[in-house]
C-alpha cells in the first residue's frame, strides 16, 4: 500500500500493543506506515522501590524493542507522567501537531472506557484529529483532515466492535512485543494469557483464531459521493 499513513494515539507505552499490535504488525507488513504517539512516560510502572528511579529509562528501552517487533515507521513518545491528566491545551495541541505530521488517512485511539488516562484521551482525541483540519493554529502544521478514526480497547472488552481484524498470522508478534516490555508483566499480571484469550474470543465472532476488536467513532463523517458504495467492496 502506498502512501498509506496510520496514526495510532496511546496514554501508555504497551497500550499499542494491549489495544492493537497483531493490527499493526499486519498494517507494517502491508506496506502501511504506522507512527505511534504515546503520551506518559512509565514513571508509576513499577514493582519495587529500588527502581523507581531506573523505570523511565527502562520503559523508554522496552518501547524501542516492542515498535521494531510491531514495525512501526516511528515512535513519538512524550514526557507525562503516568497518573498527569491527559486533558488540557498542552495534549490537544500535541495531538494537532502529530496529526498534521504525520498525515494519517486512519487514527487509532482508546475506547471510553477503563480508567482516567483511556478515557480521556478517548475523549480528547476525536475532537483534536478533527481540529487538525482547520485552518487554524498553523504553527502547528499545515491543517490534515484524517478519513476515520477507531477506538481500541485495553482492559473491558468491546461487547459488539464494529470491526474485528484477523490477527491470527500476527499474534506472535503481539505477544513477542509485550514480552519487549518486560517490567509490566508484574504490574499486569497475566497479560500474555489474557491476550490471547481476548483475541481467541473476538476471533470466534468472525470464524477465525485470533482477532482484535475496534469500534469505529462516529465523530469524524464520512463523505459518500456515491451512496452504491454504502454496500462495500
Amino acid at each position: 500500500m502506498k502512501n498509506k499513513r496510520a496514526l495510532v494515539i496511546c496514554a501508555h507505552d504497551d497500550d499499542e500493543v494491549i489495544g492493537m499490535g497483531g493490527t499493526i504488525r499486519r498494517l507494517a507488513d502491508s506496506g502501511v506506515r504506522v507512527t505511534t504517539l504515546i503520551f506518559a512516560n512509565g514513571n508509576e510502572g513499577y514493582t519495587r522501590l529500588a527502581e523507581k528511579d531506573t523505570i523511565v529509562a527502562r520503559r523508554a528501552r522496552e518501547r524501542q524493542a516492542a515498535q521494531r517487533i510491531l514495525g512501526t515507521a516511528a515512535c513519538v513518545a512524550h514526557a507525562h507522567r503516568d497518573f498527569e491528566n491527559l486533558d488540557g491545551e498542552g495534549i490537544y495541541r500535541q495531538i494537532i501537531q502529530a496529526v498534521r505530521a504525520v498525515r494519517p488517512q486512519v487514527v487509532f485511539t482508546h475506547m471510553p472506557a477503563d480508567y482516567m488516562a483511556h478515557r480521556t484521551l478517548a475523549r480528547v482525541a476525536p475532537e483534536a484529529v478533527w481540529q487538525a483540519g482547520w485552518e487554524c493554529s498553523l504553527e502547528l502544521g499545515e491543517p490534515w483532515k484524517a478519513q476515520a478514526l477507531y477506538h481500541f480497547p485495553i482492559i473491558e472488552l468491546i461487547p459488539k466492535p464494529s470491526h474485528l481484524v484477523d490477527i491470527t498470522r500476527s499474534l506472535k508478534a503481539k505477544l513477542q512485543a509485550m514480552e519487549a516490555y518486560a517490567s509490566q508483566h508484574t504490574v499486569v499480571a497475566g497479560i500474555r494469557d489474557q491476550l490471547e484469550a481476548k483475541a481467541r474470543a473476538y476471533g470466534t465472532l468472525i470464524g477465525v483464531k485470533y482477532a482484535e476488536a475496534f469500534m469505529q467513532s462516529q465523530f469524524l463523517p464520512v463523505a459518500v459521493s456515491d451512496p452504491v458504495a454504502l454496500w462495500g467492496k
